[in-house]
């Protein structure tokens, strides 16, 4: 099963645990397929993500985590944030 098919399941946090669990932050291609995840993520509205005990917050917040832990901090600026 693809991870938008686990997505679109409402199986989020465990498509998200394998993308994370098995990550090399240094190689590009899976460092843009999570990123891509958080961005397939941020098209949900909240309703499906609560109902499936994700939120938002949680979304920007793994990008950053992403961009961080990737090197591309320097990216940070470009996020709207509504913090």
């Amino acid at each position: 099963m693809c991870i938008r098919d686990r997505i679109d399941l409402g199986k989020i946090n465990e498509a998200e645990n394998i993308l994370l669990d098995s990550i090399d932050y240094t190689n590009n291609n899976e460092v843009i397929e999570v990123a891509l995840f958080y961005q397939y993520l941020s098209e949900k509205d909240n309703k499906f993500l609560e109902n499936n005990n994700y939120t938002k917050e949680e979304v920007l917040s793994g990008f950053k985590q992403l961009l961080v832990q990737s090197g591309y901090n320097n990216l940070l600026y470009m996020i709207k944030d509504d913090e």
